[in-house]
C-alpha cells in the first residue's frame, strides 16, 4: 500500500484535487499498485477550495512523515506563500525518501522549499518569468508538460498534470526504478534519425530542460546529445552503405543529414575516409571472403 499525501490550503484548484484522486482511486483488480489517498492542511481539519467547496483533511502536516508520495496541487495564485511549517515538512519528506509532486502553480512552493535547488521544473509559459526571478537557483523547462527530476517531479498545466500523473502511476506499476535512465529516448533517437533531433525537440520528449539533459548525456554516455545522434547517424549510414545500393544523397537524407556533402564531411571526420571509399572497401572485403 502506497500513502499519497496531498497538501490542501486555502485557495487550491479543485480540478487539481480530482485529477489526484481520479489517478490514485482504489483499484482492487488483481496486481493494480494500492493506494491509500490522504488529505493534509495546515490546522489538520479543512481548506476551502477554489471554488469556495471545504475540504475536510485527514489530519495535519505529519501525514507528511509516513508518505511515499507527497502533492502539491496548484493554487489560483502564484503570489501566496505557504509557512515555514509548510517547508519544513517538504523537505523532511524529501530527506525521508518521499516523491514530490508539484502540479503547475504548485511548483512554486516546492521550489520556495528549496527542494528543485539546482534542479529543474516544468513551468507554464505564462509564469516562467516570474518563476525564474523568483528561483533562479531552478532551471525553468518552460513549455514542455512535466518534468521528473531526481524524485521532484512538475508539471506546467493541466495537460501536463494528466501525463505527468499517468506517468507516475504506470512507473509505479511497471516497479521502474526512480532514477530513470536514457533508454528510452536514445532507442527512440535510433529509430528516428531522420527527423531534425535539435537539442530542444530532445529535451521537450525527455521532459527535461536543455541543461538536465546534457548532463544525464554526458553521465551515461561521456558524450553530448548532439555528438551521440552524430555518432548513431554515422552508424546506420555505415550500416546503409554495407548492406543496400542507396545513392550517398539517399542515405544521407534517410540517417537525417541535408545533403550528400554534409554526411560525407561529418563521415570522413569520424571514420577517416568518404562514404563511397568505405562502401569499397568493405565490398572488396566481401568479394575477398566469398573468394576464399
Amino acid at each position: 500500500m502506497r500513502r499519497v499525501v496531498v497538501f490542501v490550503s486555502e485557495g487550491v484548484v479543485l480540478l487539481d484535487l480530482g485529477m489526484v484522486s481520479s489517478a490514485f482511486e482504489d483499484d482492487l483488480s488483481e496486481g493494480a499498485i494500492q493506494y491509500q489517498l490522504r488529505y493534509a492542511c495546515l490546522d489538520g481539519k479543512s481548506a476551502r477550495t477554489s471554488h469556495r467547496l471545504r475540504i475536510e483533511a485527514h489530519g495535519g502536516l505529519e501525514l507528511f512523515r509516513q508518505a511515499h508520495t507527497v502533492v502539491v496541487p496548484a493554487f489560483t495564485s502564484v503570489n501566496r506563500s505557504a509557512t515555514p511549517a509548510v517547508f519544513d515538512a517538504l523537505r523532511a519528506a524529501r530527506a525521508a525518501g518521499a516523491r514530490l509532486v508539484g502540479l503547475a502553480t504548485g511548483a512554486f512552493v516546492l521550489a520556495e522549499a528549496g527542494v528543485l535547488n539546482d534542479g529543474v521544473a516544468a513551468v507554464s509559459v505564462e509564469w516562467s518569468d516570474v518563476f525564474a526571478r523568483r528561483f533562479p537557483q531552478v532551471d525553468v523547462a518552460s513549455g514542455v508538460p512535466y518534468v521528473d527530476w531526481e524524485g521532484v517531479s512538475t508539471s506546467s498545466d493541466s495537460a501536463g498534470t494528466v501525463a505527468l500523473l499517468r506517468h507516475l502511476t504506470r512507473r509505479d506499476s511497471d516497479g521502474v526504478n526512480e532514477t530513470d535512465s536514457l533508454s528510452a529516448l536514445k532507442e527512440w533517437i535510433v529509430h528516428n534519425l531522420e527527423k531534425p533531433l535539435s537539442l530542444d525537440a530532445l529535451a521537450g520528449r525527455a521532459h527535461l530542460s536543455q541543461r538536465t539533459l546534457i548532463r544525464r548525456f554526458r553521465a551515461e554516455t561521456g558524450l553530448s546529445p548532439g555528438q551521440w545522434v552524430l555518432a548513431r547517424r554515422i552508424d546506420a549510414a555505415k550500416t546503409l552503405l554495407e548492406t543496400t545500393p542507396d545513392t550517398v544523397d539517399q542515405i544521407a537524407r534517410a540517417v537525417g543529414f541535408s545533403c550528400a556533402s554534409t554526411l560525407r564531411d561529418h563521415f570522413k571526420r569520424v571514420t577517416g575516409v568518404t562514404p563511397s571509399n568505405y562502401r569499397s572497401v568493405v565490398l572488396n572485403v566481401d568479394r575477398e571472403l566469398r573468394s576464399n
